[in-house]
């Protein structure tokens, strides 16, 4: 029998509502729709559809069969009593779902759609899982998902960027369903160094009696562990750019404690006379710390530099030669270039070039001093290029510890990026060795524990200068600064109270050293006394002094000649007064000088060389050179002041 249209129709409409109702009941939509984001779970639907069904039922069968209507109104206001708070509730924290799906789940969904090109936007949406907590974000893979190359990477970058932090990804391939799995990675916990490291600490010093020649202990690191560098080899030359209260002087006081236990001999350069002082007396230990004497700096390491050129000759006669170690510390190097730019400025001849000549010999030091155990610790409160003579010398410096340091210096020693951030804590350094980075705390100790601690180590171990084949040049007089300059003369008995109390206030420092301006001129110490000088009657009080003061005490007087004439004359003509040698500096009365030049005494202009008067004057420097130059640096220093 052939099917009427109207049993076609029959056969469409019960095809339909039982589609419905299955709809109905398993929660889905009616209309076959995706659900609208931040809807209740398929099965919280269903189960409000049933309760709902089941209590129509009750309420038809009671209202129109049983004839109970007072019973079905007075359930249906406690039933709606009962739902409408409830239903409230969930509207309400519904808002923060579906805030949660647009805001996050349908964008993250939308961004997957490259990656997950075989599913529509309604299943990419089913299959991503993010809770309202972003506990872990979970993707159902299509069935015949696989990586083409880089979409792992790429989905995880995508999860990273919109969640924040570092992701993991934990892959299932293998079995059904396939899926993805991302939950944040949790952060390393920071390690940092100790904030505060006591020298004589256990660890610190059991660390140091394990270390072989050349090996120092530079601090303790964020694993709490000792750190080890050895100032040999490509390594043998240290640099430290550290800011101002960023623990240099702590740290050259522990590196030259260890340097005085492996029997080394040390040069100290220090323009700022704070950091190294607390060595002085220290066997082997040679300071150069007056601002004042500049030349003497200049001198230490000129003989460095020859101490290199001695041992490099040594040692190519006797390749197996090893030589005790010789360190130079260049302390405050910026203020020092600039000083000693300054001293060159001043003294250098006619003819000599204009660029300062030490650092030739300091890049003397540092090309050919590591072959033969000679090394340089250079510090810097920035290392810029021009800091170190403008020579190329900054390359050189194979391991740089840098501390305080903003991003601009970072960028011109280092130039690398990220750029670190620097921490403000005094001892707080970080060791750069090529490609390494390690931050440290350096330990720390008073200064005159450092000291006690390294004359009991000169007495215990012991010190040879056998390896050193000249001996460090010998320190001048510390000069008192001008204002602390009296107009009294400073080598009578009237001004001797006055510059010892002033001396023994600021030269503490010294080691006990006396200088020139704590010397109370006596008459029978001076060179033939004032009976034989013919300047006063015996006992008489001599005014002595330098050049340059005398030349400015004549010029108050109407008296105008200058110091380099005064030099000038006193290696030519004969009857020029002779003077008296105190200290080793050769040092002129004052009466003596206003007479020899008198009202009438005009200056004469320079004269000029010729063949012979070199010749002369050359045969006569040979004689005194010595004198000439001390008189000459201590005369430049006074005129200076």
């Amino acid at each position: 029998m052939a099917q009427t249209k109207f049993d076609k129709q029959l056969e469409d409409g019960l095809e339909q509502g039982a589609m419905v109702f299955g709809r109905f009941v398993s929660g889905a939509p009616l209309d076959g729709e995706p659900r609208p984001p931040g809807s209740l779970p398929r099965w919280g639907i269903a189960l409000l559809r049933l309760v709902l069904l089941a209590w129509a039922g009750w309420a038809a069968w009671m209202w129109w069969w049983v004839k109970d209507h007072d019973r079905v109104i007075r359930v249906s206001i406690i039933a709606a009593a009962i739902a409408i708070p409830i239903v409230v509730v969930a509207a309400i924290r519904g808002r923060g779902r579906r805030q949660h799906m647009r805001a996050l789940v349908i964008p993250m969904s939308m961004a997957l759609k490259d990656l997950l090109s075989e599913w529509d936007d309604h299943q990419r949406l089913r299959a991503l899982t993010i809770p309202i907590d972003r506990s872990f974000v979970a993707v159902r893979l299509p069935d015949g998902w696989h990586d083409p190359g880089g979409f792992k990477d790429q989905m995880r970058e995508l999860i990273q960027d919109r969640m924040g932090g570092q992701w993991a990804g934990e892959w299932n391939l293998k079995n059904h369903p396939f899926n993805v799995v991302f939950t944040p990675q949790k952060p390393k916990p920071k390690l940092e160094p100790p904030e505060t490291v006591d020298f004589f600490s256990d660890e610190v010093q059991k660390a140091i009696a394990a270390c072989e020649p050349g090996q120092l202990v530079l601090g303790i690191d964020e694993r709490q562990r000792p750190v080890i560098k050895e100032m040999t080899g490509e390594t043998a030359m240290w640099a430290l750019s550290v800011g101002s209260g960023g623990g240099k002087s702590s740290f050259l006081q522990m590196i030259i404690t260890q340097l005085v236990r492996q029997r080394a001999t040390v040069i100290g350069i220090d323009v700022k006379m704070a950091s190294i002082n607390c060595f002085e007396g220290v066997e082997g230990v040679h300071l150069y710390t007056d601002p004042g004497n500049i030349g003497d700096m200049r001198s230490a390491i000129s003989w460095a530099a020859r101490e290199v050129e001695a041992r490099n000759y040594v040692k190519k006669g006797n390749p197996r030669k090893n030589f005790d170690r010789l360190t130079l510390i260049l302390e405050e190097g910026n203020e020092f270039g600039d000083a000693s730019k300054e001293w060159w400025n001043e003294n250098k001849e006619k003819g000599e070039p204009a660029s300062d000549p030490i650092w030739g010999d300091i890049a003397s030091i540092m090309r050919m001093g590591r072959h033969v155990n000679v090394t340089i610790i250079g510090v810097f409160q920035d290392l810029r290029e021009a800091a170190v003579g403008s020579r190329g010398l900054r390359n050189m410096f194979r391991m740089i510890l840098m501390g305080n340091f903003n991003a601009n210096q970072w960028k011109m020693i280092v130039n690398t990026t990220p750029v670190p951030e620097s921490v403000d804590r005094a001892g707080r350094m970080m060791i750069i060795e090529g490609n390494r980075r390690v931050w440290i705390q350096v330990p720390y100790a008073d200064p005159e524990d450092f000291r006690t601690h390294s004359m009991e180590l000169r007495a215990k171990l012991g010190y040879s200068t056998e390896d050193l084949y000249g001996a460090p040049p010998a320190r001048s007089p510390q000069r008192l600064p001008s204002l602390l300059q009296k107009s009294t003369p400073l080598f009578t008995k009237d001004a001797g109270s006055e510059q010892q109390a002033i001396s023994a206030g600021q030269g503490g420092g010294d080691g006990g050293r006396p200088s020139v301006d704590m010397i109370k001129d006596e008459p029978q110490a001076l060179e033939g006394g004032a009976e034989q000088d013919g300047t006063g009657e015996p006992g008489e009080e001599v005014e002595l002094l330098p050049l340059a003061e005398i030349s400015r005490r004549l010029a108050e007087d109407g008296i105008e000649v200058s110091a380099e004439l005064m030099r000038q004359h006193k290696r030519r003509r004969k009857d020029f007064p002779s003077g008296h040698v105190v200290d080793g500096k050769e040092l002129f009365a004052l009466a003596d000088l206003a007479e020899y030049y008198g009202p009438d005494e005009e200056e004469e202009p320079e004269e000029p060389d010729d063949d012979q008067d070199d010749q002369d004057e050359a045969a006569e420097d040979a004689d005194g050179d010595d004198d000439d130059q001390a008189e000459e640096q201590q005369d430049g220093d006074a005129g200076h002041d």
